[in-house]
């Protein structure tokens, strides 16, 4: 059976400038100084290249790939050199020796500017691919604050609460359609009792308190709008209140709720923009926060996703989930379903934060479940005009 080794990462902001520190790995520790290989603007047009569609149009995907090549291979060049970069190149060796999984954790700190960086798209000339793309080296932005937690038992199906929050005074949500793709999506998994699905008849904070203390859940997936508020200056999401308007909700709030329940694993925020501001999307904050404040894991999954691209993910993270595979290789194998879809270069718009080592949220109990069939093939159908929800 392969094993799991970690690559831990450091990247910190010190008073001579940024450093790079690897605390644990197969191959040893290494330092050395860390340089931004770009300046922000120059980030900002590669990162809005990544987000244009190419369509079915060879020549533009090709041209997003080269894009997506060139950042990624300039974020490695600037994190893996010198020491760090022989160490990174002996401890893979040493991985794929022993048919071993190399979690690359990447410490972040609290640094706006760093944690503001695309690392999901970092590229290793030396093999001629994306770290993040393949299973064998999954990435995850690390925080080791907390405590560390062992796998949970849990004897099938695993149980998804889905929150679902349009509320009024924001641009409409087609809350029905989304919630009959996702259904669509992953019925399969129902349908063999590996996952059930549940959404929250009513997505405010008092129901959602309510409902995990009757029910034992696994999963929590919000699919809403993330903001930044404008008074705290605090990353939020938008519940709703009991008149139906929005009730903004912070993550370390929200955080806070998940820690109280064990079994809680993970949150998935599928988050929509109902503002742009700059910098770093207030979802992947609200992610940050959430595993700051105690929760194991947190994925963002923004809206500049497209549809089909997007329910591709869903499709084959939970699928990866219900097979009881870590969490960070769920989402490796989850962008490259986004790859295969899109052609494009999307797959690294989301991204995972976690404070589990080795990414084994849970491990199954019992043998009442037989080892499912490969999961069929994702038949999406045409995007529908949206239309609002009430």
């Amino acid at each position: 059976m392969a094993s799991d080794w970690g690559f831990d990462l450091q990247l910190e902001l010190t008073e001579d400038g940024y450093r790079t520190t690897v605390l644990t790995a197969p191959a040893g520790t290494a330092a050395a100084a860390f340089a931004l290989p770009f300046a922000p603007r120059e980030q900002h047009r590669m990162i809005q290249q990544l987000l244009q569609d190419p369509g079915e149009d060879e020549t533009r995907r090709a041209a997003q790939f080269a894009v997506a090549r060139e950042l990624g291979g300039r974020l490695f060049d600037a994190l893996f050199h010198g020491e760090i970069g022989a160490c990174w190149q002996e401890s893979w060796r040493m991985a794929y020796q022993e048919r071993a999984t190399l979690h690359l954790r990447l410490r972040l700190g609290d640094d706006p500017g760093i944690q503001a960086i695309p690392w999901e798209y970092l590229y290793d000339p030396t093999r001629d691919e994306f770290i993040a793309l393949s299973a064998h080296t999954p990435l995850a932005r690390y925080t080791g604050r907390a405590h560390q937690m062992l796998p949970l038992p849990v004897t099938p199906p695993l149980r998804v609460l889905v929150v679902m929050s349009g509320p009024s005074g924001y641009p409409p949500l087609p809350i029905s359609r989304e919630w009959r793709d996702l259904v669509d999506t992953v019925d399969y998994l129902a349908a063999d009792r590996r996952i059930i699905f549940e959404k929250l008849p009513r997505p405010t904070l008092l129901d959602l308190q309510r409902r995990l203390r009757q029910q034992e859940f696994h999963v929590l997936h919000f699919i809403g709008f993330a903001i930044q508020d404008l008074q705290t200056r605090e990353s939020v999401l938008v519940f709703e209140d009991e008149n139906e308007r929005g009730r903004l909700v912070s993550g370390q709030h929200l955080g806070a709720l998940i820690a109280d329940h064990y079994a809680l694993r993970v949150a998935l925020i599928s988050s929509r923009n109902a503002a742009r501001v700059p910098g770093i999307d207030p979802g992947a904050r609200v992610a940050e926060h959430l595993v700051q404040r105690g929760a194991p894991a947190a994925v963002f999954q923004p809206s500049k996703l497209l549809d089909r691209p997007s329910l591709a993910f869903v499709h084959q993270f939970y699928a990866m989930l219900a097979d009881f595979h870590p969490i960070d290789r769920a989402v490796a194998e989850a962008r490259r379903a986004v790859q295969l879809e899109e052609g494009g270069a999307g797959w690294g718009l989301p991204h995972l934060v976690s404070r589990i080592a080795d990414g084994r949220l849970y491990e199954r109990r019992g043998t009442d479940v037989a080892k499912p069939p490969a999961p069929p093939r994702l038949n999406l159908r045409p995007v529908l005009t949206p239309r609002p929800r009430r």
